[in-house]
């Protein structure tokens, strides 16, 4: 659970609301060194996905297209419905992330899950597309299905390929 500790009253960055109440793009820390951002979501976004906002903080699951793009990222840590507003985190420590992929010896980098569509969905596979820098995962324990993965962010962002 996140809590707010900016001076901004009415912050909840556990819930969503169907009405805006914070001017988008509104930026607030909470505990856990973390950093959040005010959006709204374009389409139905899975609580822990990756997810990629615009200039005009419209908010949806990344895709490695969306990497290429060089959108600005962030980890939702609660589900959103299409059309409602809330806080992605873009920093903090130990939050959680949707990952995929068996871990290997060899650390190979984070990647978005290679994908037609945006997934959100984080691996360490290097066959998944579009590197991904700023997060780093607390524990490399993972399992080729979908895992709920504590993770540092530090403000997601695409990578050089290879990195």
């Amino acid at each position: 659970m996140a809590n707010a500790i900016s001076s901004v009253i009415g912050v909840d960055l556990d819930n969503t609301s169907t009405t805006q109440l914070f001017a988008l793009g509104t930026h607030v820390n909470g505990n856990n060194n973390s950093e959040w951002v005010y959006v709204q979501a374009s389409t139905s976004v899975t609580a822990y996905k990756v997810c990629a906002f615009n200039n005009a903080y419209a908010m949806g699951m990344a895709s490695a297209t969306d990497v290429l793009n060089g959108l600005q990222l962030g980890v939702a840590q609660t589900a959103f419905a299409s059309a409602a507003f809330g806080f992605i985190a873009i920093r903090g420590n130990s939050l959680g992330v949707m990952t995929t992929g068996s871990a290997t010896g060899t650390a190979q980098g984070i990647f978005l899950a290679a994908s037609s569509t945006p997934t959100g969905m984080l691996s360490n596979v290097a066959s998944a597309s579009g590197t991904v820098a700023g997060i780093s995962f607390v524990s490399i324990a993972q399992t080729a299905t979908a895992t709920v993965t504590g993770a540092l962010l530090s403000w997601p962002r695409g990578g050089a390929p290879g990195m």
